[in-house]
């Protein structure tokens, strides 16, 4: 009996460890697409509109998280006194809604507009 309890516990916290990575990896994928983003509205030779960041940070999100349970709500960007913002907020349910709760995050990623 001893043994199948440590084995529960074990699979248990293999899975908890599991969601975590997952997690961590969706994130940084939508901090890279944001920060692609603003990189896509930066250029030297012609104004580009705030829309085209946000159009390029969707784009690298879906090809990265296409089939992905993570949901990238609001991804807007802005131009704001030379700069380009992205921001997005990032639901990450948990595997386990009965053990640990799901969580979100606000990511934000900012470039200076070359002159």
């Amino acid at each position: 009996m001893q043994h199948v309890v440590a084995v529960a516990f074990t699979l248990l916290l293999f899975v908890v460890v599991a969601n975590l990575l997952v997690d961590l990896y969706a994130r940084g994928a939508v901090r890279s697409a944001l920060e692609e983003g603003v990189r896509a509205a930066v250029p030297v030779d012609v104004p580009v509109p705030a829309a085209a960041c946000a159009a390029r940070a969707r784009g690298a999100v879906a090809g990265v998280l296409g089939g992905s349970v993570v949901q990238v709500q609001g991804l807007t960007c802005r131009v704001a006194t030379g700069r380009i913002v992205a921001r997005a907020r990032v639901v990450m349910p948990s595997w386990l809604p009965e053990v640990i709760p799901g969580w979100s995050v606000t990511l934000r990623a900012t470039a200076r507009r070359e002159r």
